[in-house]
């Protein structure tokens, strides 16, 4: 039997529903309602520049982003030297990739109010999104010095900490926000996925409280589950699979890494199933591919093996575990 670990990777824009890259809101009927409402007062007063900015504000929640950045225009045309409405400005271009104007309205912030706490925290985000970690650090620092129990500014310290791969500092940070906030869920999931990158059991404790905290956190629950298959706890690591699934039931890894304990279990056309279940929700998903032809290496059935090994080194040339398959079968 060929048994390969599953590796536990975040990605670097995990969080980024804070890092302007934007939520998809759902619209429903009462921001409809407001907008209605504000549009029709903007009949009456169309140089009100507050209700331009009120308007921006539920466009933003709607996910309307370039009719909301139109709205907050209108309100710094009628009043220029209005910080909110810059910061807004900022954050709805950042939110549509448009860095240079976002960095701009930041500017223009700081200008009419020095010491912004949230011109500077925007600031680190953009920093942050550019990948300037220094410049980043800075500006976290700045907002930190001005509001020394900023949970979010601790957060956003310690999550640039572990892009940068300082461990012992994330983790001071990220439990600096928790002695702040107790119920500051990301936190904990933050904490419990560097635990259990290290295999360090601290990791189940800081991912439950996460779950606690929001029963529906896939990537926590993903996180542990993860952390019980790196641990061998096979029958828990299902459990916690199975509880996503009833969330998405086209989780793609959940599905994959199911599909990869049928194979340890020796099921291979149990575990076929899931990793056909895994590549209709990706048809590129290399690593259920791959998986895929282990499964039929290991049911000695080398023509399908090869079949699925080539399919995924035709998406990805390099990848190691189908190169190294196709070397196996070709002996």
């Amino acid at each position: 039997m060929i048994i390969r670990k599953l590796l536990l990777i975040t990605s670097l824009f995990a969080l980024f529903g804070i890092y302007g890259c934007g939520n998809n809101t759902v619209e429903n009927n009462t921001d409809t309602d407001v907008l209605a409402l504000v549009d029709a007062k903007l009949k009456k007063e169309p140089k009100n520049p507050q209700l331009h900015y009120e308007r921006a504000m539920v466009l933003m929640n709607k996910d309307r982003i370039t009719d909301a950045i139109a709205s907050i225009k209108n309100a710094i045309r009628y009043d220029d030297d209005n910080v909110d409405y810059y910061i807004l400005s900022a954050d709805l271009h950042l939110r549509n990739a448009d860095v240079k104007q976002s960095y701009t309205d930041l500017q223009k912030a700081l200008e009419l109010e020095p010491n912004s706490v949230e011109a500077y925290s925007k600031l680190g985000e953009i920093s942050f999104f550019n990948r300037d970690y220094d410049r980043a650090i800075e500006n976290i620092d700045k907002v930190i010095e001005m509001d020394p129990i900023n949970a979010k500014a601790f957060f956003m310290r310690g999550f640039i900490y572990k892009e940068t791969g300082d461990s012992t500092n994330a983790v001071r940070n990220f439990r600096k926000v928790i002695e702040i906030d107790p119920n500051y869920a990301d936190a904990y999931e933050e904490l419990g996925l560097l635990y259990a990158i290290h295999g360090n059991k601290l990791a189940i404790e800081y991912l439950t409280t996460a779950l606690n905290l929001n029963p529906n956190n896939i990537q926590a629950r993903y996180g542990l589950a993860m952390f019980y298959q790196d641990m061998e706890e096979y029958n828990i690591a299902i459990d916690e699979y199975n509880k996503i699934l009833l969330i998405d039931s086209t989780h793609a890894n959940s599905l994959n890494n199911l599909g990869y304990i049928e194979l340890l279990n020796n099921n291979y056309e149990g575990a076929i199933a899931f990793f056909d279940r895994a590549l209709l929700t990706n048809s590129f998903f290399v690593e259920a591919i791959d998986n895929k032809g282990l499964a039929y290496e290991l049911m000695n059935n080398t023509a399908k093996a090869k079949e699925m090994y080539q399919m995924a080194l035709s998406i990805d040339p390099g990848y190691k575990n189908s190169l190294e398959g196709l070397k196996r079968i070709d002996k």
